[in-house]
This record gives structure tokens, sequence and C-alpha cells, in this order.
């Protein structure tokens, strides 16, 4: 693991981390706008300083039970992706010299499984997150929608 700050958040009961220089900025819920096709955890396409930026529930995304809270918005930073994720609450920055342990996960999506102060946290591989929800896209896109479609 390479950061040295990490961005601590829950989503669906499960304490989640990123590197804290992969999120821009953290929002209080706004209006979305839904998008046809798109797989039913994309709550839809929000303003994001005059950017639309695609909105995705996170625990909808990993397959966990959702919690009908308001919650809060995690924008990607938009050098990465024009992506910002619901979750359930944001928690805080933790130093990296504060985690405690550190072991891997069977899960592509986590990098590792961190001991904090905290408690057990996710460490999410966002690269393979972005992937995974751009490939999700391009299967759920109309086939005259597809390069080469029919």
């Amino acid at each position: 693991m390479t950061a040295e700050r990490l961005l601590l958040f829950s989503a669906a009961r499960q304490q989640f981390a990123l590197n804290l220089q992969e999120v821009c900025e953290v929002m209080e819920p706004q209006q979305c706008y839904p998008f046809a096709g798109a797989p039913p955890h994309y709550l839809g396409l929000i303003n994001f300083h005059g950017n639309l930026t695609a909105l995705v529930d996170l625990a909808g995304y990993l397959r966990l039970p959702g919690r009908p809270l308001p919650g809060k918005i995690l924008v990607i930073d938009t050098r990465l992706a024009h992506l910002a994720l619901k979750v359930d609450a944001v928690g805080s920055i933790l130093d990296a010299g504060s985690i405690t342990g550190a072991s891997s996960h069977d899960d592509p999506l986590t990098e590792a499984l961190l001991e904090t102060p905290q408690g057990s946290v996710r460490l999410l591989r966002l690269a393979t997150l972005l992937d995974g929800l751009e490939q999700e896209l391009q299967e759920s896109a109309p086939n005259n929608a597809k390069p080469g479609g029919t």
C-alpha cells in the first residue's frame, strides 16, 4: 500500500477506505437525473461543478444490502473518472502510520483488509472498481450503441 492517508467511509454496515488522493470532494446528496439502460445501482447523473457525473450506489454495486440513509457522496478525482459513489457515511481521514495490520482479501475489489484503530477496513482497489463499472455499462448498452452492434 502506497497511500499516506486514507478516507474512511461506510456502506451497507461495512467499513471501507479509499486513498485520499483518489477522492476530490465529499458532498451532501443532491438531485440526480436517471439515465435509461443503466444497471440499477446507477442512481443517475449529478451536476458536479458543471460536469455530468455518474452516481453509483456502492452497496448496490457490491451486492450488499443497502440502507435507506441520505448518506454522502464521494466524488472520485475527475482526472480518473467522472464518477461519484453514494455511501452511508464518511468517517475520518486515517494516516497510514496508524494502520496496525494488513492482510489480503479474496475479493478483487479489495486491495487489502486493514486493521485500524477504528476496526477492520476494506481498502478498495479503485482501478478495479472503475473497470467493473465501465464493463457493466458497455454490456447494458443497447446493441445499436455498441461499436459494430446490430
